[in-house]
């Protein structure tokens, strides 16, 4: 289900980047994103689940596509290949330490609702970073997305 709603919302979000800025929209996906998570640990019924799993399907795809395009207008184009490694560097990175932090919250507060608020912070830390991001919404040439 997730996938089919992300579809569909990744090409409505790549239109709101044109026209917004991707910066605004990504910074919207994460607050989606950090809201998901708070509803998350108070999720009472499985029904919650689906719409909990229609929720991050339109900002999924959308994100990831968003915040791919505005990391390659803003790196230098000679060294994309350096810049898009480290990008999934990261991202491996991400992929083990947000469950590890979820784990040690779970573990320190006993329960696994707490845990999941863990990564409300990491969303916040993004968001707060990408604000001192400067992107002026322009490809290496001059030409505007």
């Amino acid at each position: 289900m997730t996938q089919v709603i992300a579809f569909p919302s990744a090409l409505a979000l790549g239109w709101l980047g044109e026209r917004w800025s991707a910066k605004g929209v990504i910074l919207i996906c994460l607050a989606v994103y950090a809201g998901v998570c708070v509803w998350s640990s108070t999720m009472q019924q499985a029904n919650d689940f689906y719409w909990l799993a229609a929720a991050i399907g339109l900002v999924m795809g959308g994100v990831q596509a968003l915040s791919r395009s505005m990391y390659a207008r803003l790196i230098p184009p000679h060294q994309a290949a350096e810049f898009f490694g480290f990008f999934n560097m990261l991202g491996k990175f991400a992929a083990v330490m947000g469950p590890a932090l979820m784990g040690v919250a779970s573990i320190a507060s006993g329960s696994t609702r707490v845990s999941i608020l863990v990564i409300v912070l990491l969303f916040v830390i993004g968001a707060v970073l990408l604000l001192q991001v400067k992107d002026n919404g322009t490809v290496h040439d001059g030409e505007r997305l």
